[in-house]
């Protein structure tokens, strides 16, 4: 990791203007999921939170061989702590880029990093056995979608 992705990521993980005071639940997110649209099949998995850390896992396959991945974590400090929850993604094995969770409410959690090229906003929710994760920049000028479905099996 660079020396100025190092600062950003601790700068995100130290600010007291990120923190928030409740320690958020995001259980909602774990499981496996996925969706399937002419032939493409994109999993995402998320563990629980045991010890304020969630990992999670995407995976694209399209005529039988992967096409991306991506290794992300949720990590919350602990109660009392003035760091703030963060996410970190690292598509395809690039350095991790770290974003600041600035809302959540029981099914929706919002991470920003105005400072990253794109997204700089990562919003995941969750409505019944859908999870949708939402990338934007902070004018909502380019916007994507993806979304799963709960695997039961």
């Amino acid at each position: 990791m660079s020396v100025r992705l190092q600062v950003i990521a601790l700068a995100l993980v130290l600010s007291p203007s990120a923190a928030l005071a409740e320690t958020p639940d995001l259980g909602w997110m774990s499981g496996h999921w996925r969706s399937t649209e002419d032939g493409v099949v994109s999993e995402e998995f998320w563990t629980d939170a045991a010890g304020g850390l969630m990992l999670g896992a995407n995976r694209t396959v399209s005529d039988g061989r992967a096409v991306a991945f991506e290794h992300m974590r949720i990590y919350t400090p602990p109660a009392g702590s003035e760091a703030a929850t963060v996410y970190c993604a690292q598509p395809g094995g690039t350095p991790a880029t770290c974003f600041a969770l600035v809302s959540w409410e029981d099914g929706r959690a919002q991470f920003e990093n105005p400072d990253h090229d794109f997204p700089q906003r990562i919003t995941y929710s969750r409505e019944g056995d859908r999870l949708t994760a939402t990338i934007s920049d902070m004018a909502d000028t380019q916007v994507m979608q993806f979304g799963w479905d709960a695997v039961t099996d």
